[in-house]
């Protein structure tokens, strides 16, 4: 059993919902595309995305038939990945970057009224770049899934910042 001590490594713990991921990350509405953290662990994440049917891209993606971009899936991800690195106390005041992705799949369609699940394991974390595995589903069946690879650094963006 690991000695790892999550109450010294975050300084935010989940669960918690989006007044906090608001704290860690410096997307808001309507760019903002994770609702809630739900777990961390020594190398990992799960946290969630609800999918409203008065959010704005349903309206042309498609018309008649509306899911969730496979784009904004990613970004999806890769916030709910950058939640768990921005709340290590040793990247308080940082950014997170995505750089690449590999290996994105898309299996279900994600619709209006779906509650997404995303757990990520975090993979070759270094002082400022790292690498996320990452899941989303949706009552146990997989939506998408992909690796991102993020880079990390000081958030230089200057006073009125968060």
């Amino acid at each position: 059993m690991s000695n790892y001590n999550l109450d010294e490594a975050f300084a935010f713990l989940p669960p918690f919902g989006v007044p906090t991921i608001e704290k860690i990350l410096p997307h808001r509405y309507p760019f903002l595309l994770v609702d809630g953290m739900t777990e961390f662990r020594e190398d990992g994440m799960r946290g969630f995305k609800n999918l409203s049917a008065n959010e704005g891209y349903f309206v042309g993606h498609f018309p008649g038939h509306p899911v969730y971009p496979g784009v904004l899936q990613i970004e999806t991800m890769a916030q709910v990945g950058a939640c768990w690195i921005l709340s290590r106390r040793e990247n308080l005041g940082k950014v997170a970057y995505l750089m690449t992705v590999e290996s994105a799949k898309f299996r279900r369609p994600a619709e209006p009224g779906m509650r997404l699940d995303v757990d990520g394991q975090i993979r070759n974390l270094k002082a400022r770049t790292g690498r996320l595995e990452a899941e989303i589903t949706c009552e146990g069946t997989v939506i998408s899934s992909a690796t991102i690879l993020f880079a990390f650094q000081k958030d230089d963006r200057g006073p009125g910042t968060e």
